[in-house]
């Protein structure tokens, strides 16, 4: 049997407080911000000192999912992801990384609050500093407001369970597929390694779709299919889902 070795990919160069980065947190002023980033670019003593200095106060935490502080992956989506309410706590939300995928994450957190935050994304590596808000995810809160009226209104469910390590909840499927049958509809579990969207179309007698694994094939994917599909989280009680998303 081959070994498996896991190694740390850190980005080798120095993350410190760019003049953009200043400019921007001087203007608006925040008394304190919820810093997080990527894997690779954890190494964020230096940021943090500089950040305090502008009189900042920086609040950290550790997703539950994750191995070292601050980090965060993608599907820290919900606003119990994380050890500590940092998010709640902050006046801004500050991200240290490339990409959009992870600051999407952060503002998707967010869908149970009464106030969006900005998402600030510090790229190290291309000195850039840009903001996003709730504009970005607009689309696939829309989309997942109508899957919930749809679910909710569907009699034949299926439900989408991966094999992939980390991300199998068939167990969680079972007990799903009792609680539906319950309520009087009827539910197929669909198991596969890879969950290609692409596919659901093969099986036009399923209403709405339940996804079991990663939760952002529940709030990104769904922007670009037909059918209806919501997460495993929010299936157990649609009602009081769609109740939080339009409070």
């Amino acid at each position: 049997m081959p070994e498996l070795f896991l190694v740390d990919a850190k980005w080798e160069g120095e993350i410190e407080l760019i003049d953009n980065l200043k400019k921007y947190l001087k203007e608006k002023k925040p008394k304190s911000i919820a810093l997080f980033a990527s894997v690779q670019f954890l190494n964020l003593d230096n940021l943090i000192k500089e950040i305090e200095k502008l009189g900042i106060k920086v609040n950290t935490t550790k997703a539950k999912r994750t191995n070292e502080k601050t980090q965060i992956l993608g599907c820290d989506i919900y606003h119990d992801s994380f050890k500590d309410p940092v998010i709640q706590e902050s006046n801004l939300i500050l991200y240290v990384g490339d990409g959009l995928f992870h600051p999407k994450a952060l503002l998707l957190s967010q869908i149970k609050e009464k106030e969006f935050k900005p998402v600030v994304i510090f790229d190290p590596v291309q000195n850039k500093v840009e903001e996003i808000n709730k504009k970005v995810i607009e689309k696939q809160l829309q989309k997942y407001k109508r899957n919930l009226k749809l679910f909710l209104n569907s009699e034949k469910i299926g439900i989408l369970v991966t094999i992939k390590p980390g991300q199998q909840y068939f167990l969680a499927a079972k007990k799903l597929k009792e609680h539906l049958e319950k309520q009087g509809k009827r539910s197929y579990i669909f198991i596969d390694d890879t969950i290609s969207i692409n596919n659901l179309e093969n099986y036009p007698f399923i209403q709405a779709w339940v996804n079991t694994a990663c939760p952002r094939i529940g709030t990104d994917d769904i922007v670009n299919i037909k059918q209806s599909m919501i997460n495993l989280r929010e299936a157990f009680d649609p009602v009081k889902a769609l109740e939080e998303l339009e409070y």
